[in-house]
C-alpha cells in the first residue's frame, strides 16, 4: 500500500462527492440522509441496480433518513462488503 503524504480534506471529499452524484451537498454531515452514500453504490456497482426509486429524497425527519440508512445497508450486505453500516450512528449528521 502506498501511503500519500497529503491527506484527504473534507472540501476535497465534498466536490468529489457532488461531481459523481451530481448534486450540491454544502457540508458533509448533511449525508446523514442516505442518499448520497446509495447514489455511490449505484455508481460504483452499476449492476447491482440499487432501487434509487425507493429513497425518499425529501427526508427531513430523523426515521425519514434512517429508511434511507437502512436501504444502503441492506444493499452493502447484498455486496457482501466487508463492513457493518451504522444507520443510527449516520443519521446523526456526525462527520
Amino acid at each position: 500500500m502506498i501511503k500519500s503524504s497529503k491527506t484527504l480534506g473534507r472540501l476535497e471529499l465534498l466536490s468529489w462527492l457532488n461531481e459523481l452524484v451530481e448534486s450540491d451537498y454544502p457540508k458533509v454531515e448533511t449525508c446523514c440522509d442516505g442518499i448520497a452514500y446509495c447514489q455511490i453504490l449505484d455508481a460504483i456497482c452499476p449492476q447491482m441496480q440499487v432501487p434509487l426509486h425507493k429513497l425518499n429524497f425529501s427526508a427531513k425527519s430523523k426515521e425519514d433518513c434512517m429508511k434511507n440508512l437502512k436501504l444502503f445497508a441492506i444493499n452493502v450486505k447484498r455486496l457482501k462488503l466487508p463492513f457493518a453500516v451504522d444507520a443510527t450512528g449516520l443519521s446523526n449528521g456526525r462527520f
